[in-house]
């Protein structure tokens, strides 16, 4: 016995530890149920506050027994977690021989176990085909139409197995019937036999993560363009006939006489061509709209599919979630590789949770910024699923291999990291602590400093997360995903929909002052609209018949504030046409003739303005050629108010061709912004016309809701914080600084 290798037998011991604990432990029972205004997580009947510590995916600190990762989880249970979350992927339980080696998933709970006797874990599990299966069947790659798919790469033993994900090298098509019947059978299998051992008493949930970076993103689709590849076109040809019926009516709505569902075809490389300026003719490309909606389908089949497995084959009740409603950071590449189904996953029975991680724009995430979630929180938890954001903005201690992340020094960072934790917890969801650490081995926040806040944080987390909670936002922003099928899908050709107003609007206007939601335009029947001063319309700019006639019956009333950006309702999904925006706004349009993306020059109502439009033409290229042809299209995008009952608010290019106005429509208001609103003082000025409360003058991030005013500066200096009650607060404010308030009192509850 003396010559027991001494790691078998602190292995057996770490085994005998666990199974001690795991006898005195109730198995869990996870379901999401809605407590005090909010959709929450119960554990075997009682709600617990949505904070988590997870590892990442990298081999060089992905385990839960590694000495650095034991201390890190040893320090979050000291710090009252209960709630973790860790790595799981199939190259290393799923083998050519077809053994399922549960030994991987086991470590893992134990290694949790042993530091948190109570704690329940979160598997993320990555659900795409191992390497070896890849390498054995080509055919069911994803294909590009701008670049051959190349073979897999050498696997370094310390690589992710995501590493080489933004390249076009051999993935799985999201089409592969062969990889969903694989993977759902040994996902079937998992579920039964892991379910057996003691430690899976421990599991609260399963993340489902497939494509890209495990977020469900399509493969390469930052540079590329998936997927032509033979089980995608089979998959497509399905789809059309599912929505066509038959070949005459695929003809008409293709405009093509000679297209049959036998012989129709995804797009090449024509798919970054569009017709009319930022949008797609639907009279003449529906054929590339189709297939952005088809190729968005796979990825929620896919989502559901898995999903439904775990629920079905799991003893017990157990949360199942995904990564999905990424809305902020797509790089203007929303429609090769978004998420753009929004209501497959919302209303799914089978996905309880959503989750991203947090927007990735410099405008938000630098100091000063408001760190909002990637995804539209409120529509999640308006559908009675939990939003949990994946918190993964370094410490001072830095980062390896993790581009584009700005790195502050330690005080800084204490303070960053509060503005990134509350955001999502004033809003009704939680997060998890994404520990990659300096050299991708966890301990971000291994130092006492770190350690004392997060247990603050924690606390303050417990005490209002047992409140009631509410939203005092009178600012609803509204976005749409359709309107990614039927505009470019390259942000060089529209800079618009996606690079300006989505990521440009909504970060601006959450440092206003006001108290900001936002909400997708297929969740506004869900949303309080009772609530809200002013509604607005950021990049609708496709809008139904149906959603035109909901609107302007049940939005536009009670006093509410209609604001209306760029092209609001221009197609509706059938043909491009100038009425229908007058149809949207309740305000008359005419076409407004521009080669070139024009300036606003506002009037003495807002005075002291930048010109917008500059503003917008540094964001990407210029969107028109200088040629006359494409004089047309600009047509097709600008516009101007003819409506003599209308009061000016700015013009176009020192014209008198309106640019801006707003309308008395019955009992609301309708505001019409030929561009983009690309600053906070306008919006600022915007929210106070229409009677929005203005808790902070100042230019600073501010959040509200759950009991909470989280008020995060770059700048600094005395600031009067006004709250709903009336109440003012005077402060003053270090540079670089967090403070956090109570939203009835005033009190500072973190200084």
């Amino acid at each position: 016995m003396k010559h027991f290798p001494i790691f078998i037998l602190a292995l057996l011991l770490s085994v005998a530890v666990s199974a001690q604990n795991s006898a005195h432990f109730t198995p869990i029972n996870a379901t999401v149920k809605p407590y005090k205004g909010k959709p929450a997580i119960f554990l075997n009947g009682e709600p617990i506050a949505p904070q988590f510590y997870a590892l990442t995916d990298v081999p060089t600190g992905n385990m839960a027994d590694m000495p650095v990762a034991e201390r890190c989880i040893k320090s979050f249970a000291e710090a009252g977690f209960k709630l973790y979350q860790m790595d799981l992927n199939f190259n290393d339980m799923y083998f050519e021989d077809g053994t399922l080696d549960l030994a991987y998933a086991l470590r893992q709970l134990r290694g949790v176990i042993n530091k948190c006797p109570d704690g329940a874990v979160m598997f993320r599990l990555h659900c795409n085909p191992p390497f070896w299966w890849l390498k054995q069947h080509p055919e069911e790659w994803v294909r590009f139409a701008d670049v051959e798919t190349q073979p897999l790469a050498f696997q370094p033993a310390t690589d992710r197995y995501l590493e080489n994900d933004l390249k076009p090298e051999a993935r799985n098509s999201f089409a592969s019937e062969k990889w969903l019947n694989l993977m759902g059978a040994v996902l079937k299998q998992f579920c039964t036999e892991l379910a057996k051992h003691p430690e899976a008493d421990h599991l609260m949930g399963i993340q489902i993560a497939n494509g890209l970076f495990g977020e469900n993103h399509y493969w390469a689709f930052v540079n590329h363009d998936p997927d032509v590849s033979e089980p995608m076109q089979k998959f497509f040809r399905n789809w059309l006939k599912e929505k066509y019926k038959d070949d005459a009516a695929l003809q008409k709505a293709w405009h093509n006489s000679k297209v049959t569902l036998a012989t129709a075809r995804v797009p090449g490389i024509e798919r970054h061509n569009t017709s009319a300026g930022i949008f797609r003719d639907p009279q003449k490309e529906q054929q590339m709209a189709d297939y952005i909606e088809c190729q968005h389908k796979s990825v929620t089949r896919s989502i559901n599919y898995f999903a439904k497995i775990v629920k079905e084959n799991w003893p017990r009740e157990i949360l199942v979630g995904t990564f999905y409603g990424y809305y902020f950071s797509l790089f203007g590449r929303q429609a090769a590789g978004g998420h753009l189904l929004e209501q497959d996953v919302l209303t799914s029975p089978y996905i309880d949770f959503m989750c991203a991680p947090q927007a990735y724009n410099k405008n938000s995430r630098a100091m000063g910024g408001p760190g909002i979630s990637r995804g539209l929180v409120e529509s999640v938890t308006a559908n009675g699923k939990v939003w949990l954001d994946e918190m993964d903005q370094p410490t001072h201690y830095g980062v390896w291999k993790l581009g584009g992340l700005t790195v502050y020094p330690k005080e800084q960072s204490i303070q960053i990291n509060r503005k990134f934790v509350f955001e999502p917890f004033v809003r009704g969801g939680g997060l998890w602590y994404y520990d990659f650490g300096n050299h991708f081995n966890a301990g971000w926040w291994d130092d006492p400093d770190y350690m004392a806040d997060i247990t603050k944080i924690r606390k303050v987390f417990d005490t209002y997360f047992h409140r009631q909670y509410s939203s005092p936002a009178d600012v609803l922003l509204v976005f749409d995903t359709k309107v990614f099928f039927l505009t470019a899908t390259q942000p060089e050709n529209d800079p618009i929909a996606d690079q300006t107003s989505v990521n440009i609007t909504a970060v601006e206007a959450f440092k206003t002052g006001a108290s900001v939601n936002t909400c997708y335009l297929s969740d506004l029947p869900k949303m309080n609209l009772a609530q809200y001063k002013a509604i607005v319309f950021v990049n609708c700019f496709y809008l139904t018949k149906e959603e035109k006639a909901f609107i302007r019956k049940n939005v536009a009333k009670e006093g509410r504030n209609l604001v209306w950006c760029t092209a609001p309702g221009y197609t509706d999904g059938k043909t491009l046409n100038t009425k229908f925006v007058s149809e949207a706004t309740g305000i008359k349009m005419s076409d407004y003739v521009s080669s070139t993306i024009p300036d606003l020059k506002f009037n003495k109502l807002f005075d002291n303005m930048i010109q917008e439009g500059k503003s917008i033409a540094q964001v990407g290229k210029t969107i028109f050629l200088q040629t006359e042809s494409n004089v047309k299209s600009a047509r097709q995008t600008f516009f101007t108010v003819t409506d003599s009952k209308a009061v000016t608010v700015a013009t176009y290019d020192n014209t008198d061709k309106v640019a801006a106005a707003y309308k008395k429509n019955g009992n609301a208001t309708d505001w019409f912004i030929g561009l983009p609103p690309m600053t906070n003082q306008l919006l600022k000025k915007i929210f106070v016309a229409c009677g929005c409360h203005i808790y902070n003058e100042a230019d600073d991030s501010t959040l509200c809701g759950a009991g909470l005013i989280v008020v995060h500066t770059k700048d600094g200096g005395s600031r009067t914080i006004t709250l709903k009650n009336g109440k003012q607060v005077k402060l003053n404010l270090e540079p670089s600084h967090t403070v956090v308030l109570d939203a009835e009192t005033g009190d500072v509850v973190m200084e």
